[in-house]
Parts: C-alpha cells; structure tokens; sequence
C-alpha cells in the first residue's frame, strides 16, 4: 500500500467542542497567558450584555488561590427549558456544547452585546478541566457540571428560591491545554474589571479574591467597583498631574443612522497620546470604525476653529498634532457590531465612522467655544507639535535632497529605455 494513499478514511470529521481543543488558538488567540485571560472576558461579557440590556445591575467576580474563577449576575438566567432543535437537551446545554449557539443572533433577546459569534461561553466549557454552571430562574436553582466540553451530570433541580435570578459559572482552566504554571492574574482581572465599570455607570461589580503574594498592598482582597459617573471618573484617575487644563471634553450622542449611542472622553497633558476604545464593552484594541470617526471628527472641528479664528497655518494641522499628549477613551454601543475575528480586537461596521465624526465634531464645537482660555491653552499645545513638525520636516529635506541628486547622478551615466522598446528589442 503507497504510503501516499489519500481516501475517504482519511477525512477527519470534527463534531462538538472537539475543533477548540485542537485548535485554541483559532477561539482565544493560542494557549499564551493572554489567552488565558480571555476566557475569563468571555464569560464576564455575557454578564455585561445582560446589564446593557437592562436586565442585571450586578456581577460578582471571585478568583480563587487553585486558579478557579466565579462569575455571577443576576440577570435572567440562561434557558433551561428543552431546545425546540435538540429535544433531548436544554436550552443551557446546547449553549455550552454547541458552537454559534445563543440568544444574540437577531435583536429580539439582546438588542446590543458583545459576544455576537454564539462561541464564547461553549468555548470556556471546552477548555476547561472544571466548569460548572448554575442557574436561578422561574424561581428554581438548576446546575449541571462539565469538563473538556462534555456533561458530567445532566441539568437538575437543585432546590426552590424565589425572589431571585441570574446566572453562576465556575471554571477553572484546563492545564493540558494551557500548562500548570499558566495562571491567573489578580492585577489583570481586577484592572480589567474596573474599565468595565467604568463604561456603564448603572453596574456594580463585587470583586473577591483571596491574598497572595501578589495581590498584598496591590489590590483590595475585597471590592464594590462603581463609578456613577463613569468616563468622567475614568479620566480624573488618568490624567496626569500635568494636565494642560481641567476641562474634560466628555460627550454622548444618538447615532439614528446606525442605531446606536457613542460615547467619549479626551483630556490632555504632557505624557504620551493614549487612545482606548470599545464596543458594547468590548475592547478594540486595534481600534477600527469608531475610533476612526473619532479621530476625523476631533481634526475637522479643530481645523474649522483654526479657520474662524484666523490661525495662520490652519491648513497644516494634522490629526497628529491634535492627538499628542491626548488621553482618549470612546465607547460605542450598536446593534449588529461586526468584529474582525473570534478576539473582536477591530470593529469593521461601515456605517459607524461618519455619524460619529459628525457628533464627536458638533460637540467639540461647541465645547471650544465655551471656554477662550481652554481654548487658547488647548491650540498653544497643538501649534507648539505643530511647529516641531514642521521643523523636523524642513530639517530633513536638504538631506533628501542630497539623496536624491546622487540618484540623479549615478542615474545619469545610463540610458532610460522606455519599455516598448525593450519589448521591440526581443528583451523580454
């Protein structure tokens, strides 16, 4: 028999989970670290699209010392009732088992939400040595366990409660899949759930974890994160103590033509330009339509009070020039997001970047003209980029210049030949 032979046995049929424990990193990124985290992101972003749905006000987050990981809410607890498709199994476990399965597909259940590929949750389960369940609705409590993707038990009744709701997951991740020495961060998760909290200022998160070595004088063992005024609280942590004024520039809009809501906060001081940005709570951190619609809104406001005031170089303001010591963080929320890939690192919605430049621009109009001296101070900082810019630039030319004449020169001692003569020639 040739050891080349290719036949029908050879095909491999990938059924279930089975595609995630082979390939991670086509779900979660690899098997680094990072990725990890990213499971902990994918079960806490449910909990977050319950909340922005109106339908949570709360989510807890305990991370234990054997690298297991809590996250409730109490928002309206996953189906448990029997699948319509699959009559021999609930709602819930065909979530968990079953990838591009979930309530977030069409607009009925969710009308914005992150976790739009019906992957997040069943890939967890997949890869997960422990995961457990546990639902509170219609005023019963049911659980079921699973580990590597199957059920261990079936989906039963653990006891009456009423006057509650919500959903409980338990996981701690599988080390065949990500090694034993991969564990959690304390810092990351807490960080992380912070800068959720601050993009909804109607939730608050519980934070539990218990002391280790890192987490002593670092972060609180016990914690209600809640900022009431959510990005205006984020910026007066950012900023730094040297600040070019106190002013925020912080703006909301209803964006009709895309169905959506942008929101955005910008400071400046004498750092580095950070620009953060996201999408129904989602980081982007490749950016994408929102940021780009922020970035050209910010600039044609700017060039446009440049030009009412008679700025001399108005015309050679850049968007660099805007954005240098600039802290930024925008938020979006829309219904439909298309995400490049499972990691939903860029929003890639056409429709987003030109109804957001016209709000971030309207507000910033008006916001210019409010304050002369936040003003004033705001285009002595761009003219001062301005004018280094422009330095650099003219800086660079006589060497270019040189550059280019020898090219010119050693260019010289050849003939150009137009290509239709090489043709004519038989060259070619």
């Amino acid at each position: 028999m040739s050891r080349n032979e290719y036949k029908a046995k050879d095909i491999q049929v990938l059924e279930g989970l089975e595609p995630v424990r082979m390939r991670p990193g086509m779900y979660i990124g690899g098997k680094d670290n990072a990725a990890l985290h990213h499971l902990i992101k994918e079960v806490f972003d449910n909990s977050m699209d319950e909340v922005i749905s109106g339908h949570a006000d709360r989510i807890s987050v305990t991370l234990k010392k054997n690298n297991t990981v809590e996250i409730e809410d109490n928002g309206r607890g996953i189906p448990t009732d029997k699948h319509p498709k699959y009559k021999d199994k609930s709602a819930l476990e065909v979530i968990m088992t079953t990838l591009h399965s979930g309530g977030k597909f069409n607009n009925k259940s969710y009308h914005t939400s992150g976790g739009l590929h019906g992957v997040g949750v069943s890939v967890v389960n997949a890869l997960s040595e422990y995961f457990y369940v546990e639902v509170t609705r219609d005023g019963k409590v049911w659980g079921q366990e699973y580990s590597k993707g199957t059920p261990q038990t079936k989906l039963s009744k653990i006891r009456d409660l009423k006057n509650r709701r919500g959903t409980k997951i338990t996981f701690k991740p599988d080390p065949e899949i990500f090694g034993d020495k991969n564990l959690f961060s304390q810092r990351n998760i807490y960080e992380f759930i912070r800068s959720k909290a601050y993009l909804f200022s109607g939730v608050k998160i519980y934070w539990s974890c218990e002391e280790d070595e890192e987490s002593k004088n670092k972060i609180p063992q016990k914690d209600v994160i809640h900022f009431p005024n959510g990005l205006a609280d984020y910026m007066s942590t950012w900023l730094s103590e040297e600040k070019l004024f106190d002013k925020t520039f912080i703006g909301k809009a209803k964006l009709k033509s895309c169905k959506g809501e942008i929101n955005w906060a910008i400071g400046w001081d004498n750092d580095d330009t950070h620009i953060i940005s996201y999408c129904n709570t989602i980081k982007t951190d490749l950016g994408g339509s929102h940021e780009q619609g922020l970035r050209a809104g910010m600039l044609k406001s700017i060039k446009k009070y440049a030009e009412l005031t008679k700025h001399k170089k108005s015309n050679q303001i850049t968007i660099d020039d805007v954005l240098k010591g600039a802290k930024i963080i925008v938020s979006l929320f829309i219904e439909d997001p298309e995400f490049q890939g499972q990691t939903k690192d860029k929003l890639l919605n056409k429709g987003v970047a030109k109804p957001v430049e016209s709000a971030v621009s309207d507000f910033l109009d008006h916001w210019l003209n409010e304050s002369k001296e936040v003003s004033q101070a705001l285009f002595e900082h761009i003219d001062f980029h301005l004018e280094e810019r422009l330095s650099r630039k003219a800086s660079k030319a006589p060497f270019l210049e040189r550059v280019l004449r020898r090219n010119l020169d050693f260019l010289g001692n050849y003939q150009i030949v137009p290509l239709r003569n090489l043709k004519e020639q038989s060259c070619l």
